[in-house]
């Protein structure tokens, strides 16, 4: 269960509220679900049969999925709800809508956690991205992590914690959990810059707060809320039984992390992915340590997500273990601890590619885990070739529940038998250079020609003073995002391209349909003397999310 708590803990008594956000009344709105759990498998372990069922199908993508002291299950849909789920019947409530989150591929509302005094202080805390207005035609984005206050019905009374965690359009983390010291720890994404491994900024942490977000006084940077760096990507944050905290990372193309958290360490991103074992990582090591190598790092990467840890007894082959899913790896993970927790001494894997992309989970006292998958994200859409066998329709919950002994055993007729896979399956290696054919260019070509060339020309040279050029800049072959979203919505004001400044009214290109506004914009970054890559209708689709 997360967090873990001793019943002894002192009561957190906030100190202070920073500015506080507009209220947001809220509406009350049902997902779909059944009446009841619905058994849809079974889970044939050593000793344990282990029930799959369905608790409810989700048209959001949950991202934090987290049990409340009711039995409730709570989780954040990035498009910026919160729902109340009942997993024994299926009825849910959207408690809250965010009115500020950014929401487009990994960005949104990301991470949730309850205060562990929720009866007597009933305060939700949540992590979420939003877009920082600025007037150079560029993208701007941070995080903040903001507490409500539950009634019961709603959340109410935003305080703001802490704010403006630089963020970027990928790598914005996420993960929150409070701690057995009643301390708030947050994980950040590198928001794709350096500075990962200076303890005076915050991307690529886990931060440690106070839950009134003041910086405790015992931090291992004096008036710093960083608690460790060198960090890519957490997506996964707990803490453990056995008072130890772990995190599960993203890795580039290699060396997915399990790191044990330590005070003030440095685990080395990006100098060093998984383990020092190369020569470049040693140098940087030699010359900058200690850096701190990760407890386990897959390579090829498996999109490490969720992480929780199983201290219940329901399911003995399982305890003490880390219990991980995985995005792009499309399974449930056991990874067995050391007596001492200070390393994992075995891997067991379960259900790949059965359920698809599973972004979280978490542990009730009984032992019941649930399971949130996340099949309708962006990624499946900029890469299907890695996916040929993804379940569609909506997401879903899903819960594994040890059976009694003395239940009868299915039989293959009634109920699939699922087992521990002997093996990790093959990944299909990550490419996202979106190489175009003739016949692809030749359809952007088309669509320049209708669309564009009045007035940047057959050469892509644009009008002198009038109208900019599209060869040999940033504005075509730098930021993806930033060139859909101009196409889509247009711009008006004076830009600088190439050095010259122009001033004249682009029209919005929103009508056209997500291929062909990706097959003009490949051909513009692979003509007029640009080498970019493609841009694919997935990424238009995302974008198109944001106008």
């Amino acid at each position: 269960m997360r967090p873990v708590m001793p019943q002894n803990a002192p009561r957190s008594t906030p100190a202070g509220i920073l500015a506080a956000l507009p209220l947001l009344v809220v509406g009350l709105a049902p997902l779909t679900g059944p009446a009841a759990p619905r058994p849809l498998a079974e889970l044939a372990l050593a000793e344990t049969r282990v029930e799959i069922a369905e608790v409810a199908t989700v048209d959001g993508l949950p991202w934090e999925l987290t049990l409340g002291p009711d039995g409730w299950l709570w989780f954040t849909q990035q498009a910026g709800t919160v729902v109340r789920l009942n997993p024994e019947t299926g009825e849910s409530t959207t408690v809250l809508t965010v009115p500020d989150v950014f929401y487009r591929k990994s960005q949104g509302l990301l991470s949730l956690v309850l205060h562990p005094r929720f009866a007597v202080e009933p305060y939700v805390y949540l992590h979420y991205v939003y877009a920082v207005p600025a007037d150079d035609h560029r993208e701007h984005f941070e995080s903040r992590v903001v507490r409500y206050r539950w009634t019961g019905a709603e959340l109410v009374e935003p305080q703001m914690i802490f704010n403006a965690i630089p963020g970027a359009t990928y790598h914005n983390g996420s993960r929150l959990v409070i701690g057995p010291d009643y301390k708030l720890y947050v994980s950040t994404g590198d928001a794709g810059r350096g500075g990962t491994q200076d303890p005076a900024q915050l991307n690529g942490k886990i931060l440690r707060l106070n839950l009134d977000g003041t910086i405790p006084s015992d931090n291992p940077f004096p008036g710093s809320p960083v608690w460790s760096m060198g960090h890519r990507n957490g997506q996964g944050l707990v803490w453990a039984a056995n008072g130890r905290l772990y995190e599960s990372e993203h890795g580039p193309n290699n060396d997915d992390e399990i790191n044990l958290i330590r005070r003030g360490a440095n685990y080395g991103w990006p100098e060093v992915a998984g383990f020092i074992d190369h020569d470049s990582e040693k140098a940087h090591a030699a010359a900058h340590g200690p850096i701190t190598e990760p407890l386990f790092a897959w390579t090829p990467t498996l999109g490490n997500a969720g992480l929780d840890y199983y201290g219940a007894t329901a399911i003995p082959e399982w305890r003490h273990s880390l219990l991980l899913v995985n995005l792009k790896g499309r399974a449930l993970r056991v990874l067995e601890l050391s007596d001492d927790g200070e390393s994992i001494e075995r891997e067991r894997i379960y259900f790949q590619k059965i359920f698809g992309r599973l972004r979280d989970l978490c542990v009730a006292p009984n032992g019941d885990v649930y399971l949130s998958t996340s099949n309708n994200d962006w990624h499946p859409r900029f890469q299907p070739w890695m996916y040929p066998e993804l379940p569609t329709g909506p997401d879903r919950i899903l819960r594994l529940r040890a059976l009694d002994r003395d239940t009868a055993p299915a039989t293959a007729a009634e109920r699939v038998i699922y087992r521990e896979d002997p093996e990790p399956v093959s990944l299909i290696p990550e490419d996202w250079s979106f190489p175009s054919t003739e016949e692809e260019l030749m359809v952007g070509q088309g669509v320049y020609v209708q669309n564009c060339l009045a007035c940047h020309a057959p050469d892509g040279g644009g009008a002198s003073d009038l109208i900019p050029p599209l060869g040999g800049t940033d504005w075509v072959t730098g930021d993806k995002n930033r060139l859909i979203h101009l196409v889509l919505a247009g711009m008006r004001g004076p830009v600088e391209v190439n050095g010259v400044t122009y001033n004249q009214e682009m029209p919005a290109f929103a009508h056209l349909p997500d291929d062909e506004i990706a097959a003009v914009l490949t051909f513009i970054r692979q003509s007029f003397g640009n080498d970019a890559n493609a841009v694919i209708p997935g990424e238009v689709f995302e974008e198109r999310k944001t106008l």
